[in-house]
């Protein structure tokens, strides 16, 4: 009897289905930025702040095994999709509140940790129902709708907020009915996705059954091994925290007389407090590790973390996952505040109205011809002949931003830059998704380990995130209508370590052109 997710055609469920994962991060990440600069935030703290909620996405791969080894892929992208539903819901709900940004950072964290876990099924359940050759095939297509799904919301989003604005609603009230535009669509989709006779219902391939059936206790089991991994995790996080900062202060101490270093000061009190958290994080940190360690010794979750890290030319592929997407995701975290700043700040002064058109449009159109060129090419002539010209277009949007800096272009010159950014980008990506599904599929834990690769490199994104703002802000205050230009000056040099990875990392036959 053929495997139904063979019979049902994965164009039916794949543009749907990915097209619906770049929502949730888009709204989090990129909308909410465009709405909090509109609240008047500053540009550091909105930077700062979209960046940390994305920790769900980063941190991911800690969980992937919970999700790899309990239930069936499809049984968790149905749930977790409604539980975002809910949550996207209530945020634009609270946009009118006086402490909204703050109040609104946490529904916005929540519905990551619901997405971000929805990731890792979506992933697993298109490596399970989709052969390697039809991976290849439709790469293209996933990575085309699941950038469409996010010029959905950056684009037509803000554009019906401009829109909404311009006819003489409020600020907010605009957004609110925007973004509640956009979770009906979310919700929509959910249900053609979860209703088992609708045309685009999500299948039940024969792969995709439950690792730890035999044992229900065994579930029990991997949820607590999770929660100790998480909290490495985060006694991790805030160690690194207090040694950046304390570093940062050291600098200042040392540099500060020749070098405006001013806002890495830290008072006596907060270097008291620095002090006490790295010591406490430190000690949970070692503990929660030797524990997780002595827990996941011998288990399937210990050895899917154990053989992801154990696999050949790993310190590479890491250095691929941090590094090659590192300069243009400051770009994608900035672009939004340079082309609404002011131009005595540097911006282009684009409202929401032409700038929801020119994302929504030119940017669509752009990532439609560039996801699927990109996918067809690598599946044409595989990663080893095309990556180096494949990267290269993906990087080239950064020189056309720096231009854009200086020459302070036309709203049409800006369409075009934006039409090759997402071109460029959607060429790229096809080749990176390429490959990380290739590393993810050398063993059996397909799903632990592509949430894995994500992970790391979705923590690339929230560190550029992060370094963006900080970048921009310190430049921008030295020279307030220059800090762009200094800020994608530095960009450009920041795309050089992802670009030399390529010349390390190993190829084992996975990526080549599709049969």
């Amino acid at each position: 009897m053929p495997d139904e997710a063979v019979a049902r055609k994965p164009w039916t469920f794949v543009p749907l289905l990915y097209f619906m994962q770049a929502m949730p991060n888009a709204i989090a990440t990129e909308v909410a930025v465009i709405v909090y600069k509109d609240l008047g935030v500053a540009n550091v703290e909105i930077t700062r702040w979209t960046s940390l909620i994305a920790i769900p996405w980063t941190i991911k791969m800690l969980w992937g095994p919970l999700v790899d080894l309990n239930f069936t892929k499809r049984r968790w992208v149905v749930w977790m999709q409604g539980l975002i539903t809910a949550a996207l819901a209530l945020t634009p709900l609270l946009l009118g509140l006086p402490n909204a940004f703050k109040i609104t950072l946490g529904t916005l964290f929540v519905a990551a940790v619901f997405s971000a876990t929805c990731d890792i099924a979506t992933d697993g359940f298109y490596l399970l129902a989709l052969n390697r050759e039809m991976q290849s095939a439709y790469v293209g297509l996933q990575s085309t709708f699941y950038r469409l799904g996010r010029l959905f919301c950056i684009g037509l989003l803000v554009k019906a907020a401009g829109m909404l604005q311009e006819r003489g609603f409020g600020t907010m009230p605009s957004w609110t009915i925007a973004l509640l535009g956009g979770v009906g669509v979310y919700g929509l989709g959910w249900g053609l996705l979860a209703l088992r006779k609708s045309p685009v219902a999500l299948p039940k391939p024969d792969a995709d059954i439950e690792r730890s059936s035999a044992d229900r206790s065994e579930n029990k089991r991997n949820v607590y091994r999770t929660l100790v991994i998480l909290s490495f995790a985060f006694f991790g996080y805030f160690t690194l925290n207090s040694v950046v900062r304390l570093t940062a202060h050291g600098l200042w101490a040392v540099l500060g007389a020749q070098y405006p270093l001013n806002g890495w000061r830290l008072t006596g009190s907060q270097v008291g407090q620095e002090l006490l958290q790295l010591t406490v994080c430190l000690f949970g940190a070692a503990t929660s590790y030797i524990y997780a360690k002595a827990l996941t010794r011998g288990t399937e979750m210990g050895e899917a973390f154990g053989s992801f890290f154990r696999q050949r030319g790993i310190v590479a592929i890491l250095a691929f996952m941090v590094f090659y997407r590192f300069g243009e995701a400051m770009v994608a975290k900035m672009a939004p505040l340079f082309l609404k700043d002011g131009v005595a700040q540097g911006g282009l002064a684009i409202n929401n109205s032409d700038l929801g058109t020119i994302n929504g449009l030119y940017g669509v159109i752009g990532i439609v011809i560039g996801g699927i060129l990109g996918g067809l090419v690598v599946a044409r002539w595989g990663l080893r002949k095309t990556f180096w010209p494949v990267a290269f277009l993906m990087h080239l949007p950064n020189l056309l931003y720096l231009w854009a800096s200086y020459a302070h272009p036309s709203t049409w010159a800006v369409r075009g830059v934006v039409f090759v950014d997402q071109f460029g980008y959607g060429f790229g990506f096809s080749a990176y998704m390429v490959y990380l599904q290739s590393v993810a599929q050398r063993g059996p834990f397909r799903t632990a380990h592509y949430a894995i690769a994500t992970g790391l490199g979705y923590f690339a994104i929230q560190m550029a995130g992060i370094t963006s703002g900080i970048v921009q802000g310190h430049y921008a205050a030295l020279d307030p209508a220059r800090g762009y230009q200094y800020f994608f000056t530095f960009v450009v040099f920041a795309t050089i370590p992802g670009m030399l990875s390529l010349l390390f990392i190993p190829f084992d036959g996975a990526e080549k052109k599709a049969a």
